[in-house]
């Protein structure tokens, strides 16, 4: 004797619903090719990055550097990229370089504060690191991500460029690489142009 197919039965019902509702996201989306359910990979980043535009940069929150502490208020007059960065990590090293060569162009002008935690490195791996490569002219060790938290630091590489007030004008996430290279040294020309337009108005 056959057992009847009650079990089928009773999921019917929610079977029916979610095919509805995949029927009903169809349509939604196949109204304007343009709109997307889901935003791409780059507008996300963008978000994340433009937390702090247009705000003053969060002071350091380190408590171990390489070199001299760093208050980011000491640096009013020049443009400050503030890097967040890690030795394992390929793209950071990556965008370190990138960033160094776009700031040898501006003879002091552009200074740049790396700042890494403790993810993954300890305090003597880093400074051995930072022995063996061309580094940031200043390195903030943030054991307890402090400062990652301030500045909404979720991934890494980022970086900030901060201008010569002191506030947030540009972020980028992920490595400097292709057109974000070039994206970025538009941005860092626009920013360090700013003094010479301020001057010119006075």
């Amino acid at each position: 004797m056959r057992t009847p197919l009650r079990a089928p039965l009773k999921e019917s019902p929610v079977l029916v619903a979610i095919a509805v509702l995949l029927i009903q996201v169809t349509a939604w989306a196949g109204r304007d090719p343009q709109r997307r359910l889901f935003p791409e990979a780059h507008e996300m980043r963008d978000r994340q990055a433009s937390v702090l535009l247009g705000r003053m940069a969060p002071n350091l929150l380190a408590t171990e550097w390489i070199g001299a502490p760093v208050d980011l208020r000491d640096f009013r007059g020049k443009v400050v990229i503030v890097d967040f960065w890690a030795a394992w990590s390929a793209a950071s090293r990556q965008q370190l370089s990138s960033l160094r060569k776009l700031c040898e162009r501006y003879n002091g002008q552009v200074v740049i504060v790396g700042v890494t935690n403790l993810d993954g490195q300890t305090i003597d791996k880093i400074q051995e690191f930072v022995r063996k490569h061309k580094m940031p002219d200043f390195v903030a060790i943030d054991p307890k991500s402090l400062t990652h938290r301030a500045y909404h630091v979720e991934q890494i590489p980022h970086a900030f460029i901060v201008d010569r007030e002191g506030v947030v004008q540009f972020a980028a996430v992920g490595a400097a690489a292709g057109a974000d290279d070039a994206r970025l040294e538009q941005e860092l020309s626009a920013i360090s142009d700013q003094r010479s337009a301020f001057k010119s108005d006075r």
